[in-house]
């Protein structure tokens, strides 16, 4: 009985230990976060400046069914980055799946032919750069812009002009809705809730520390290589449902179509307070900096500014982020 007394009073404190680490890091994700919650904040209200009817329900779904692409490419570079690395190669895998899911058709191939075919090919690419980057230790910046380089010219051999249908059961589902949800928020939902569940798994929980200290992760006995490769498979799922959403919206394929989404979710990643060299950050927050960079695009239209001009405003929120998470980071050494 003594004995028994004695371990749960030794087994208390590493309980309150192993809370206490939960919380601190929960605050700490929170707190990554919130420079892009705030920033979100702002965008939204000059949005619903510049448009009266902005908060109406047909605009909520226009502007979700836009969004939904670029945070569901947001989320896949979030979970490789907090696995300590970055993906260069998204944007072109995202063309690859497009021309895949608008010329398969064109061949004869069913609906499901072609979104297994295409799903297949994603994870396959995600494969090949996990294993680049876990197995071969390669740096994920050369080994991304080379593999890259390789999506982008199989998507243009499979489509040199842009052209072919994407299935249109696709494009009718995702302009859809389910009562007064639009079908295109359910692509993110999932997203998200897949995430919150790994994260709170043992591979999720690994993953992360793999990225804030892949050093002790190896010696704890545990394969590093096996981690990122899993990472880059789930990020690359994540791509696949993207793609889908974009084919989706343009009901046709084309080769450049997702080369500009590379850099928007690594600025996403950066807005959402998600520290590069991996580890630290909180989904939250690439979501909301996904959903920052959505809407800078609409301030500057209904602004009556030239387009041109997107970038930099794009640019400059880039900077302003980087600039808190500097301060954040200082405050914490």
């Amino acid at each position: 009985m003594t004995a028994r007394v004695n371990e749960t009073a030794l087994a208390q404190p590493a309980r309150r230990g192993a809370a206490s680490l939960r919380a601190r890091l929960g605050r700490s994700r929170a707190s990554t976060a919130l420079p892009a919650v705030v920033m979100l904040i702002v965008t939204l209200a000059v949005n619903a400046a510049l448009q009266p009817g902005f908060f109406a329900a047909d605009s909520l779904s226009s502007n979700l069914q836009s969004a939904a692409p670029v945070v569901l490419v947001c989320i896949a570079q979030a979970v490789i980055v907090l696995s300590g690395e970055l993906d260069l190669s998204v944007g072109a895998g995202i063309s690859l799946v497009n021309c895949l899911l608008a010329g398969l058709p064109g061949l004869g191939w069913g609906p499901w032919e072609t979104y297994a075919t295409a799903l297949a090919v994603a994870l396959g690419c995600g494969a090949v750069n996990g294993i680049l980057v876990g197995h071969f230790r390669q740096s994920s910046l050369i080994a991304t812009f080379a593999t890259g380089a390789i999506w982008f010219g199989l998507a243009l051999a499979l489509m040199p002009q842009p052209g072919g249908a994407v299935p249109e059961a696709l494009s009718n589902a995702f302009a859809a809705n389910v009562g007064w949800i639009p079908v295109a928020a359910l692509p993110m939902v999932f997203a998200l809730v897949l995430w919150a569940v790994i994260q709170r798994h043992r591979f999720g929980r690994r993953l992360i520390a793999t990225g804030s200290d892949q050093d002790a992760v190896f010696k704890a006995g545990l394969s590093v290589s096996r981690i990122k490769i899993l990472g880059y498979l789930l990020g690359w799922l994540f791509v696949f449902i993207s793609a889908a959403c974009i084919s989706a919206q343009t009901a046709s394929g084309d080769a450049r179509l997702g080369l500009s989404y590379t850099l928007t979710s690594v600025a996403a990643v950066v807005i959402g307070g998600i520290s590069l060299a991996g580890g630290r950050g909180s989904m939250l927050g690439a979501v909301c900096g996904a959903f920052v960079l959505v809407l800078i695009g609409n301030v500057v239209y209904f602004a009556g500014v030239p387009s041109n001009y997107q970038e930099v405003f794009k640019g400059a929120v880039v900077m302003i982020a980087l600039a808190f998470t500097f301060v954040g980071s200082r405050k914490n050494v």
